[in-house]
């Protein structure tokens, strides 16, 4: 066979995925109903996303929530992904014409192929994609949701590389018939809890958009890279769904050795949803039923691991939204425990669940709360709208524009972070002293308010005996 024609045959199918070309095709098409968006809301055609890379049975139940929402008109799908088995430093461009499926064959795209191999941030590393299954796994969505031989790909394996580098070079290359993905799992081989709390840690520096922040993944450059990209299009993260090995395949997984999995997907900031909505009694009755049946169940049960709740009915569908939520738990008027995420990175019935438990088990200002105080205390929830910048550049500036009673607030001091929800209005309504104590909080200093960034959110928040 000539070079020119040279094909990578597929690594791992008959392991990872089905080698049988009707089996794989519909399995593809059986995770894809699954996973396929319910409202209109969730329909906006997806180019860049993050979908994870692991045995189907683990992951393709995640990856199919972001293909399912994927551009069908794309053309050229640009695959980001890390090397499992060489270390090198760059990127590795192949030098395949074709990549090979049970599926069939997917054309490399020659063009942009030799113009990425003239950049000095690509190398042609020996070994590096032989066996690698990061970008393979990708290729059955693609030529199920896109047609077989209707597109190109350029894959790309992700070495020791600056994120910001290799957004830069491939930016010249991303249109409106592009799709670029960036293929990542989580978190490996930590126990289920542990790995749901170090996975939301990394959402969190996604759909916050802060490209160095923490982040515990396979594929983290490739993560990085689509995260500078989708910036510079002006798109925001919007979680489509997370999930561990054991939360996906429990028959197969082990609950004390799992992998994380994301699928993201990056849409025009209008679409990732910035508001909180004003929720109907029914709403908030269910998520206060769910958050008292949970924390109940974790403390007579002596354990802060639980089964994820079921998915709420038709009727609650606005609860399986991404939001950020606080769990308050009260004890005779005081504060007895608050955990939250600020973040849209879960379901909002999910958050609920898991903070109740944090706040129960994990404010490390105070004890595990215990069976015989159950019945003294009252339960908050908050639901958050998507924090924002304040957009103030000066100290005098934060106190204009801050509106006490309305706004939650976060303090960024380099590494160090802090939050108050609106309700800490109440306590503290001078605005000076809000934010020394907020910035005390973070572990900084009384005036470190004066020079931090500020990022504010609204809140919805009710509790057990209230309207």
């Amino acid at each position: 066979m000539a070079v020119d024609e040279k094909i990578r045959k597929a690594a791992v199918a008959g392991r990872f995925y089905p080698s049988s070309p009707k089996e794989l095709r519909d399995d593809v098409e059986r995770y894809l109903a699954a996973a396929a968006p319910s409202d209109a809301s969730a329909s906006t055609a997806v180019n860049i996303m993050v979908a994870p890379h692991a045995g189907y049975v683990f992951s393709a139940p995640v990856a199919a929530g972001v293909y399912s929402r994927a551009s069908r008109s794309a053309r050229t799908v640009i695959l980001i992904g890390p090397s499992h088995h060489k270390r090198f430093d760059g990127v590795h461009v192949t030098d395949a014409r074709y990549y090979e499926t049970p599926l069939g064959k997917v054309e490399v795209n020659r063009e942009i192929n030799e113009k990425l191999s003239k950049n000095p941030l690509c190398l042609r590393a020996s070994g590096a994609e032989e066996s690698e299954h990061c970008l393979e796994v990708q290729l059955p969505f693609l030529q199920v949701i896109l047609g077989g031989g209707k597109f190109t790909i350029v894959p790309l394996i992700t070495g020791n590389v600056g994120a910001k580098a290799v957004a830069e070079m491939l930016l010249p290359f991303i249109d409106d018939t592009a799709m670029v993905v960036a293929s990542s799992d989580l978190s490996h081989y930590q126990p289920q809890r542990d790995a749901r709390d170090i996975d939301d840690a990394t959402i969190s520096t996604v759909i916050s958009g802060n490209a160095d922040g923490f982040m515990e993944a396979c594929g983290d450059t490739a993560i990085r890279v689509v995260m500078e990209i989708a910036a510079k299009r002006g798109l925001a993260a919007e979680l489509i769904d997370a999930r561990t090995s054991y939360d996906t395949a429990p028959e197969y997984g082990d609950p004390h050795r799992v992998v994380g999995y994301a699928a993201i997907a990056f849409v025009k900031r209008s679409a990732a949803g910035d508001t909180a909505e004003s929720f109907n009694r029914q709403e908030k009755e269910y998520m206060l039923k769910l958050a008292r049946e949970t924390l109940t169940a974790a403390v007579r049960g002596g354990g802060d691991t639980q089964p994820s709740p079921p998915k709420p009915k038709s009727e609650l569908s606005r609860l399986a939204q991404n939001y950020g939520c606080f769990v308050t738990l009260n004890s005779h008027g005081q504060l007895r425990g608050c955990i939250g995420n600020i973040e849209p990175i879960k379901p909002l019935y999910k958050g609920i669940a898991d903070n109740a438990i944090n706040a129960a088990f994990h404010d490390p200002r105070f004890p595990r709360v215990k069976a015989a105080e159950l019945g003294e205390i009252k339960i908050e929830v908050s639901v958050l709208t998507k924090p924002a910048p304040l957009g103030a550049k000066s100290a005098d500036e934060i106190l204009k524009k801050l509106v006490p009673f309305e706004h939650g607030v976060i303090l960024k001091l380099g590494s160090r972070q802090s939050t108050f929800l609106p309700q800490v209005w109440e306590q503290l309504p001078d605005k000076v002293m809000f934010l020394e104590h907020l910035a005390m909080k973070a572990g900084a200093g009384r005036d470190d308010w004066k020079r931090a960034d500020v990022w504010v959110y609204r809140a919805v928040h009710f509790e057990e005996g209230g309207e």
